[in-house]
């Protein structure tokens, strides 16, 4: 078992991967020199939490690396990091839309690429915990219900991990804008005043409080909770958009809201808020699967109920009676996550339902209000 983090560094200048051995002294580095022989490490061992990656390599270069380890199995769930000298917003963009997570431009800030570099590693670390945590619940518990509840989790933190990596890609470009500006200026011998260079922390300090604000959303989506309480609908579906706004946006999937909530609904907030990412993840999907035109979801609240319909083309005839079981599935999603969204909902006494529209399906959910 590693007690250190395994980062795999593709690289062909040695002076690089020296001063990243020294600065990453407390990972397991693997260095690599050319693209070929990464693309073999990363699909065949297990263990690499991360891949620091530049992009002017000899044969192929970063780009290719990436877009090819994301199209295999084996390595597509390998956080990248580009490292490079090149600084240019289309190169920065090219390497988010090949797979990447983040990027550092040379020359970098130790304590810059530490934090990026680490923050990384816990994400990566919190996923395989969760993995583990869920392996382990599977053997301790057999029941039917229990083992589809496990996989649909793991099936939805891949789903919500892209989410914050869609995120993160504009604030994080605009961080490296604005140490590239700065950096710039000074290197130019170009004046600059007290006030803009403050303007430009305090610029850079917003985003990083951003960024952080999103995974304290993250892990308080995950954290288990057994707490039932009063609580709006309206606000949980809020805080559902924030973090699914930036892939939705880049899918170009409008999402319009009405609220007529004027009461609060008694229930676990945590496992309601679950059941609306899979409603709205499984609602992407389908767009996805039929090349929908102009996607759309409406999302109604009242009191203790909820409507969210979308234009996908509704659901297919054959398949309309098993949309909650468990062995339905398509080829892009699975009924599991809608068959957990059943469970949790009545676990709250509350009900759902699926009917077609015109354009596309709704799914309603209602919480019963008992008269003593």
């Amino acid at each position: 078992m590693h007690d250190k983090q395994t980062i795999l560094v593709i690289n062909d200048t040695k002076e690089n991967i020296d001063v990243l051995a020294e600065l990453l002294s407390e990972c397991d580095l693997l260095p690599v020199k050319d693209g070929k022989s990464a693309i073999e490490i990363a699909t065949q061992e297990n263990n690499i939490d991360l891949i620091l990656l530049d992009i002017m390599m000899p044969e192929m270069d970063g780009f290719e690396i990436c877009k090819i380890l994301k199209s295999s199995s084996e390595s597509s769930h390998i956080p990248v990091i580009f490292l490079s000298a090149k600084n240019r917003q289309e190169d920065i963009q090219k390497a988010f839309e090949a797979g990447g997570v983040d990027y550092i431009t040379k020359p970098f800030y130790p304590n810059e690429l530490l934090s990026r570099v680490n923050t990384h590693l816990k994400l990566r670390a919190y996923e395989k915990d969760l993995e583990l945590r869920v392996q382990e619940e599977i053997q301790k518990n057999k029941i039917k219900e229990q083992i589809i509840y496990q996989q649909s989790k793991q099936a939805a933190l891949g789903e919500l991990l892209m989410h914050i990596a869609d995120q993160w890609k504009q604030p994080l470009a605009s961080l490296g804008s604005i140490n590239n500006l700065i950096k710039a200026k000074f290197e130019s011998d170009s004046s600059i005043s007290k006030n803009d260079y403050l303007k430009s922390i305090k610029k850079s300090e917003d985003i990083i409080i951003f960024m952080a604000e999103t995974i304290e959303t993250f892990k308080d989506f995950y954290k288990p909770s057994t707490d039932n309480k009063n609580f709006s609908i309206t606000d949980s579906v809020i805080d559902i958009l924030t973090i699914i706004e930036g892939t939705f946006y880049f899918d170009d999937i409008k999402i319009y809201i009405i609220s007529h909530e004027k009461e609060p609904t008694f229930g676990n907030e945590n496992e309601f808020s679950q059941v609306i990412f899979s409603i709205l993840s499984n609602s992407r999907e389908i767009f996805k699967l039929r090349n929908t035109i102009n996607p759309e979801i409406r999302i109604t609240i009242d009191n203790k109920k909820i409507s969210i319909a979308d234009n996908g083309g509704g659901i297919e005839d054959k398949s309309f009676d098993d949309i909650f079981l468990p062995s339905l599935s398509t080829k892009n999603s699975s009924g599991v996550g809608l068959y957990l969204a059943k469970v949790l909902i009545e676990k709250n006494n509350g009900v759902i339902t699926a009917a077609n529209t015109k354009d596309g399906a709704v799914f309603t959910i209602e919480f019963l209000t008992w008269i003593e």
